[in-house]
Order: C-alpha cells, then structure tokens, then sequence
C-alpha cells in the first residue's frame, strides 16, 4: 500500500491568476478589463457545467474561446486581435507570487504534488512552462483523461489512478468554493485559497482550513 500523502491543487485562480490576461492588456481593453475578466471566467465555469450536465464535451480550450466571446459581446467590445492576444497570453498566465517557493517546501517535506484542472493538456503544460515550476510536480492531471468536468466524481478518481495515493491522503486545494465543496464531498482533506474574499456556498463539504494564499500551507498539513 502507498502510504505517500499528495498535496493536489487546482489551477486557475490557485496556481495561477486568471485576471493576468486581461490586466496585461488593460490599456487595449479600457476601463472594461475587470468587467472582461469577471464575466469571461463565470462563462467559462458556468459552459462546464452545462456541457456536463448536456453531455456535449468540448475541451477546455474550445469553452475559454466561447466564454470569451460571449463576454467581449456583452460588453460591446469588437476586437479580432484583442481576441487573439488575451487567448496567446492564457497559455503563459502568471503564477501566484508564493507558488514556487511553496512547491519547493512541499517537495522537502517529500509530498507527492500535482495539479488537477479543468484546463487542456496544452493549456496546462503551457502554464507550468511559462512559470518554471514543472520539476516542482509530479503530475499534471486534466479532465481530458475523463472527458468530463469538474465537479463530477470521475475526476477527483483521477488523482487515485494517477498517483496511486487513496484520498483519504490527499490534501486539495482550490480557489474555488464549488470545487474545494465537491472534493471534500468526495473525501478529500481540502483547504479553500480564498484569495477573493468569496463565501462558502450552501453545498455539502466542508474545508479544513481556509486561507488567503498558499504561503505556509505546509504548517496545515
């Protein structure tokens, strides 16, 4: 039996932030970039779970162009190659200022580490590139395995498949409530990265801790 413990993280808004794209180009987008950014990630989550709910799967990297689509619609803004840039710059979002020091300290202390998404093996792979934190992990895991979002069951198994560590020792993290609810429903330890001051949603699953970044996390394991 693998007795090894796994700290397993999501990663945007975790890992890494999703508003880099849009603030890089604020000066394109106007006063409008918060508007852009907000309403492109909830069309973004909300288009995973009406595909899971439609069975209609497309991958990550299909649903962020529509979300995007429908946000810059919305907000009148008619641009092909602002498009073209903010979709460029998602494959290098910035991580977190904390990240990589905190990977390190989880490596030391000899955690299994890994990240679990949404995103497309592309998108992933770009990002852990673009952030030089790809010997921090050992494993990459997206939904394309399963073909089916998060928060289905099918893919927190993933970890188990991946990593051969049972989830009664793996410690989740994720920046979104929905998602750290759903993992701890489904049996993971789990701890809410609120980094935007959100709520807890009235859904079963409960964190073990919450914190405002993942500096010193290592002490909550």
């Amino acid at each position: 039996m693998n007795n090894k413990k796994a700290c397993i993280f999501d990663a945007y808004g975790t890992l890494f932030d999703v508003n880099a794209a849009c603030r890089e180009l604020s000066l394109d987008v106007g006063d409008k970039w918060q508007d852009l950014a907000n309403l492109w990630r909830l069309r973004q989550l909300e288009y995973t779970w009406l595909r899971n709910s439609m069975k209609e799967y497309v991958d990550f990297w299909e649903i962020t162009s529509s979300a995007l689509d429908y946000a810059m619609e919305v907000l009148n803004i008619e641009n092909k190659k602002l498009k073209k840039q903010l979709l460029e710059l998602y494959l290098k979002l910035e991580a977190y200022p904390e990240v990589k020091e905190v990977l390190k300290k989880l490596k030391d202390k000899e955690y299994k580490t890994g990240i679990l998404s949404n995103g497309s093996i592309k998108m992933l792979d770009s990002a852990v590139k673009n952030a030089k934190i790809e010997n921090l992990l050992d494993e990459v895991i997206s939904v394309e395995e399963c073909k089916i979002y998060k928060p289905s069951s099918d893919v927190y198994d993933l970890v188990e498949k991946k990593t051969d560590i049972k989830k009664d020792n793996v410690t989740f993290f994720s920046s979104n409530a929905w998602d750290m609810h759903a993992a701890a429903n489904y049996g993971f330890k789990t701890i809410w990265v609120n980094r935007f001051d959100g709520t807890l949603e009235r859904l079963p699953g409960k964190p073990s801790a919450i914190v405002k970044s993942l500096n010193n996390i290592d002490e909550l394991i």
